[in-house]
């Protein structure tokens, strides 16, 4: 893993005027402050190692995965490849709905927040870090259908337990996008929560598809209103002269 994610990293620093770019097109600026005489430097080198991590990220799932794998028993190739690409299509899918939907409108609603009041002095040691945490955020989000299928094929979660707490995940889901959301706008949060709960539904399909044979009694048991079905009766096919000498 620090093999390649050097090697890319080196790779990327050719490219670092361009990912530079590419980060700044959403706020619709076309340059940034810097306060400090090595600033500019050290920002160039943080887009360098994050645009390392995000390239190197099929390596490091698939390194990581095939550490962990052993302890759980054996998964065989095609569930290590599902994982894989699984894992890795979703994060970046994740980085690429957060880049192109939420980011412009949540620094559109930022950036343009009360003119009158406050001049607009964006240096580089807040924006960057502020994106690319943004960005971030959504593609461990969008991971949430690949843990539900690792969950599903080690048995630890099913359709039905995942139905049950459905409320419990809106919930959840909310105080999430709250925490997650670098800006902390209304806007931004809405759009974060919204594909999270998306997410939540996915991955409740997934569980179904991995574990299809999940028994009438677990799906029972998992309903809110498990609690208050009575119990089945253990005598019910007993016949009742048997029943009444038992008793006596």
């Amino acid at each position: 893993m620090g093999i390649a994610f050097v090697v890319v990293a080196i790779a990327a620093g050719f490219f670092v005027e361009d990912i530079f770019y590419w980060l700044l097109e959403p706020s619709g600026l076309s340059d940034l402050n810097f306060m400090g005489p090595a600033q500019a430097l050290l920002t160039d080198i943080k887009l360098v190692l994050f645009s390392a991590f995000l390239l190197t990220l099929p390596i490091l799932i698939y390194q990581v995965w095939m550490f962990v794998a052993p302890a759980v028993g054996e998964m065989g190739r095609v569930t290590t490849y599902i994982v894989v690409a699984l894992s890795s299509a979703l994060f970046l899918v994740g980085v690429a709905f957060g880049y192109y939907i939420v980011l412009p409108i949540g620094l559109q609603f930022l950036l343009g927040y009360a003119p009158d009041r406050y001049n607009e002095v964006i240096t580089a040691d807040f924006y960057l870090p502020f994106v690319t945490r943004f960005l971030l955020a959504f593609g461990i989000v969008f991971e949430f259908p690949a843990a539900t299928y690792v969950g599903a094929k080690l048995g630890l979660v099913t359709a039905p337990f995942l139905r049950k707490y459905r409320k419990h995940a809106l919930v959840a889901n909310a105080v999430l996008a709250a925490a997650l959301t670098p800006g902390q706008d209304p806007f931004s949060m809405i759009l974060m929560a919204v594909p999270m709960i998306l997410m939540y539904e996915v991955s409740i399909f997934i569980a179904r598809f991995v574990n299809p044979a999940v028994s009438h009694e677990e799906a029972l048991a998992a309903s809110p209103l498990s609690d208050r079905l009575p119990e089945p009766d253990e005598d019910e096919d007993e016949d009742p002269v048997d029943r009444g000498e038992r008793d006596l």
